[in-house]
């Protein structure tokens, strides 16, 4: 599975003189129920004239070996449960970076001074990370679902206080029992909100939902630290025992409408800005421009967005277009063919900027990428 460290292990790792062979593959199956990433990477080993003397049992060339132990990786490695591959290794180098999910990413090989981060960064974006909160007075569940399924799940059941043996029967026994047990509530709260703290600390969760009895929600949102509490999309009445399935048929359409409306919300906050003229751009230069500058605080890119610019060798500055061949920041020699797309996502991972996928077409008045600026 993928995190956010994954990203930018790969965007900061050394940098090497041999570059990098980034491999997407679609593994979901046809309809003859087979896979057909193979016709895939047949296809692209015909763009690499050097494969033509390689040798399957004794490699001649260092892009030879390096897709051989993809290949092999793939038949020793993968797992059938899952529908993409995301594959990184330096050319001339044994090490692999792998990941796996299920969900299907579109085929794409590239070699480059770089890995590709574009497809992984939209998989992690696009499908965040979700706390499910079931919570009764004597009881909590903890589940993060990501990607459709329950990736982990904590319980917790602490022992009930003691019932003193000594207490008189009638009203004063009925009242001494109900502070007892009002005392035992917020203890138990107390410390469920502990763990709801620690499962977020340690799985990066990005929303919660909060499922127990309308009384026993009411009163856990109270215990629950700002952090979380800000992070709650939904509260539904449910059984604490539910089942997974019974849970994710719940709590699904929850997160696909979240989706749905931060993502409507995103783009027509930044089309009323730029309409505004209201800290925000749209389009390609202006964006990279600022986002360089260090002025970006939200990036909304439509998917699929394509854009081939320059960058200067001597600032290292991207350009949609260089003019005359220098780069017009320090007159710098400029190297074309560079995307600009990857180049901006790259950037805004190391900045930690957030970042949203959309749809291509509501983007199109704003030529496939806008941002919100800090100042």
């Amino acid at each position: 599975m993928i995190r956010r460290t994954d990203i930018h292990r790969l965007i900061d790792g050394p940098v090497q003189d041999d570059p990098v062979l980034s491999l997407y593959l679609d593994m979901t199956v046809n309809s003859e129920n087979k896979r057909t990433y193979n016709v895939f990477l047949n296809k692209q080993k015909s763009r690499f004239a050097e494969l033509d003397s390689d040798r399957p049992s004794h490699h001649r060339v260092p892009l030879g070996a390096t897709i051989a132990r993809i290949e092999r990786w793939i038949e020793e490695e993968f797992d059938e449960s899952n529908k993409g591959v995301a594959l990184f290794s330096q050319i001339g180098n044994d090490h692999i970076d792998a990941f796996q999910f299920p969900v299907r990413v579109a085929n794409r090989l590239e070699i480059s001074d770089w890995p590709v981060i574009g497809p992984l960064t939209e998989v992690l974006v696009s499908h965040r990370s979700y706390g499910v909160v079931l919570v009764d007075r004597e009881h909590l569940r903890i589940l993060r679902i990501r990607l459709g399924e329950v990736r982990q799940e904590r319980s917790f059941a602490p022992d009930a206080y003691p019932t003193a043996h000594d207490v008189h029967a009638g009203g004063v026994a009925t009242k001494d029992f109900q502070r007892r047990k009002a005392e035992e509530v917020r203890h138990f709260f107390k410390d469920f909100s502990h763990e709801v703290s620690e499962f977020d600390r340690q799985y990066e969760i990005d929303a919660f939902v909060l499922l127990g009895t309308n009384e026993n929600v009411q009163q856990f949102r109270e215990y629950l630290t700002a952090a979380i509490a800000d992070r709650i999309i939904h509260t539904v009445h449910a059984p604490i025992d539910g089942t997974i399935a019974e849970i994710l048929e719940r709590v699904e359409p929850v997160f696909e409408e979240t989706a749905r409306k931060e993502a409507a919300s995103a783009i027509e906050l930044v089309r009323d800005r730029v309409r505004n003229s209201h800290r925000a751009v749209a389009g390609i230069g202006a964006t990279l421009e600022n986002l360089q500058e260090g002025k970006i605080d939200r990036l909304v890119i439509a998917r699929n967005l394509e854009s081939q610019g320059a960058q200067c060798t001597r600032c290292g500055f991207y350009l949609v277009q260089s003019g005359d061949g220098a780069c017009p920041y320090c007159g710098g020699d400029v190297r074309y063919g560079v995307d600009l797309v990857e180049s901006m996502l790259r950037i805004a991972a190391q900045q930690q900027i957030a970042l949203e996928f959309v749809d291509a077409e509501p983007m199109s008045e704003l030529a496939g990428v806008g941002a919100l600026l800090r100042f």
